[in-house]
């Protein structure tokens, strides 16, 4: 390798592009995933409270179609209870745990990938930073006692190892800001179930709702 082609070799850097590659493909997750969860999103305590005012005038049909136009998991999970709503409370919490099976796996897609990403960055990055440093030391003679121009090539070699380590930190960071956002849908979920089968066993005279609403979220949480 002559001299001038090793300087493009370090300057590109030998694992350049997969880092680059991997940088790109987390960004797209970590922008696809906040604007699912955006878009998603909605005023629970207002919903259900509009829920709640139909459900006591006798209007389930608009109930539905409410929930029909919100559109959402979270509306989702309203329809079904109110497409069951005449049923027996074991039969509406049996539905409740199916659609929150569906549902929770849908917040949760692809996130997983970010975590990969954070893990092998810093990895290939160190790989990037070896292979040079061999090339480097491979081909001493060319720089023939010129301490500058050595210690120039070794920082080159590594900045992958750098490169690699940001990514892992954006990575790392993304992953968990996603993960705080699924928690807070879920525990929205938690709380529209509950509040649900509250009003319907109010309506029913049984007490409270809370306790078979833990249940139908400790049961989705195993599934």
């Amino acid at each position: 390798m002559e001299l001038d082609e090793l300087n493009i070799f370090l300057d590109v850097g030998p694992m350049m592009f997969p880092l680059l590659a991997l940088a790109f493909i987390g960004f797209i997750i970590f922008l696809e995933r906040t604007l699912f969860l955006h878009k998603g999103q909605i005023n629970v305590q207002e919903f259900i409270s509009g829920i709640k005012n139909l459900l006591k005038k006798g209007r389930l049909v608009e109930a539905v179609a409410l929930c029909e136009e919100m559109g959402g998991s979270a509306a989702h999970l309203v329809k079904t209870v109110l497409l069951n709503y005449d049923a027996n409370v074991d039969l509406i919490m049996a539905h409740l745990r199916k659609r929150l099976s569906l549902e929770i796996p849908s917040l949760e897609r692809r996130i997983g990938i970010l975590s990969v990403v954070a893990r092998i960055s810093p990895l290939i990055g160190f790989l990037g930073t070896l292979i040079a440093g061999i090339e480097i030391i491979s081909n001493l003679s060319f720089f023939d006692g010129a301490s500058g121009m050595l210690i120039a090539a070794l920082a080159k070699a590594l900045f992958s190892s750098a490169l690699g380590l940001v990514i892992c930190i954006f990575a790392t960071a993304g992953h968990h800001f996603l993960e705080v956002r699924i928690t807070h849908v879920i525990h929205d979920y938690e709380w529209l179930s509950s509040e649900l089968l509250e009003v319907i066993l109010e309506e029913r005279g049984i007490s409270s709702g809370k306790d078979q609403a833990t249940n139908i979220n400790a049961d989705s949480e195993h599934g």
